[in-house]
């Protein structure tokens, strides 16, 4: 029987609070790249009141609808880049397919300097799916209690997992 290497979506941010832009990031490189597995990589510095505890609660409800993917979230140590190249050290046999919008894709330039170390490293700009969205516009309608803040949120499953991503928020 053949190895077949797992493929792996890599998304690292800071993800305070993580958006339906992020969600849809995830599932892009899920859907383009036919990964089994993904690992989400969530800065660990609270940002205007949003902590990565609550950051870690909101991705691991995503990651529940996201079918037929293991969805690991970490809280990064250190930072999320970090935890992206510690992660890569780790996992040679895999496919890795780094997730990353195109301001952001020059924290990975070393991949493409050293793409001779590491061939199961690929790098995946990310559309612009909605626009930019401001993490510091959602977490000022967080702040403010604004209803609307919920139009940030991806369309999910089930309408409860919605209402508790706002408990996590502090909107209820």
């Amino acid at each position: 029987m053949e190895n077949v290497n797992t493929r792996v979506a890599l998304l690292p941010g800071g993800f305070k609070p993580p958006h339906k832009g992020h969600f849809e990031a995830l599932k892009h490189i899920i859907d383009t790249h036919a990964c089994s597995k993904a690992v989400v990589f969530i800065g660990n510095k609270d940002r205007d009141g949003i902590t990565a505890s609550q950051a870690e609660m909101i991705w691991n409800i995503y990651g529940d609808n996201i079918a037929d993917v293991d969805v690991d979230v970490r809280i990064s140590e250190v930072t999320p880049v970090k935890s992206v190249y510690e992660y890569a050290d780790e996992h040679r046999n895999d496919d890795l397919f780094i997730g990353a919008g195109v301001l952001d894709m020059r924290r990975y330039d070393w991949f493409k300097k050293h793409e001779d170390e590491y061939p199961n490293v690929s790098l995946v700009e990310i559309p612009d799916q909605f626009g930019r969205i401001s993490g510091t516009e959602v977490r000022e309608k967080i702040h403010n209690k604004s209803d609307d803040v919920l139009e940030f949120i991806p369309k999910l499953h089930d309408h409860d997992d919605v209402e508790r991503i706002a408990k996590i928020l502090g909107l209820r």
